[in-house]
């Protein structure tokens, strides 16, 4: 799976199969520890995705947070996971 921007593929002859997004697990807000491993379990979720799809890259990927301010149970710490975004391509030469 190649990830990159737009402008690295540029001279590639490529289909879009459309913007797809992914998500990590929820996680208490304040955990920073676990920030760059919730943005890399979204990216390899975007990844599956994409290959459910077919695709052979991923173009544009961009990092976006949800917060769930309150919880089920009175004083639950608030949840906060990482999305994924990015558009899937095929590639004509792969």
């Amino acid at each position: 799976m190649r990830i990159g921007s737009s402008k690295d593929l540029k001279n590639e002859t490529l289909t879009s199969l459309g913007k797809i997004s992914a998500a990590s697990d929820w996680r208490g807000e304040g955990d920073l520890a676990d920030a760059s491993a919730s943005r890399l379990k979204a990216l390899h979720q975007l990844m599956r995705a994409a290959e459910d799809y077919d695709a052979d890259a991923l173009l544009d990927v961009d990092y976006s947070e949800e917060i769930l301010p309150h919880t089920e149970h009175n004083g639950g710490t608030p949840l906060k996971r990482i999305c994924a975004t990015a558009v899937a391509v095929k590639l004509k030469s792969a």
